[in-house]
């Protein structure tokens, strides 16, 4: 069994509900769908820090193509201040604490360069 968390962050743009039936659309073919889980990360890195996902199926990605925004939603969340300590949430172990609960195999990351540098 494959879990895979999806995320997308940063501003909205286009093209996220697409990135998003392409990643889906392949980890399907290569996987067969009794072994895979999908879970979708709500909200961008707010949803990893505070754990708000919800699994999701094919269906989920069928008809995204030419939906604006993003199924999953997104938030800002200023890779500088990732590992500020803020009313005493460790953001980056939250993260890593969500990560280690969804028992994922790995993470899926859509945005931009802050989205980006805020994985790495």
């Amino acid at each position: 069994m494959k879990r895979i968390g999806l995320l997308t962050s940063g501003g909205d743009c286009q093209g996220l509900n697409a990135a998003l039936h392409g990643v889906a659309k392949a980890l399907y073919e290569h996987y067969d769908e009794e072994d895979l889980e999908l879970d979708g990360i709500l909200d961008g890195y707010r949803g990893l820090i505070e754990g708000d996902t919800r699994r999701m199926g094919p269906d989920d990605f069928s008809g995204i193509l030419t939906l604006g925004g993003t199924i999953l939603g997104t938030s800002r969340q200023p890779f500088k201040r990732m590992r500020v300590i803020e009313n005493d949430v460790d953001k980056v172990q939250a993260m890593k604490d969500t990560y280690k609960k969804l028992k994922l195999d790995a993470l899926v990351i859509l945005g931009g360069n802050g989205t980006h540098k805020t994985a790495n």
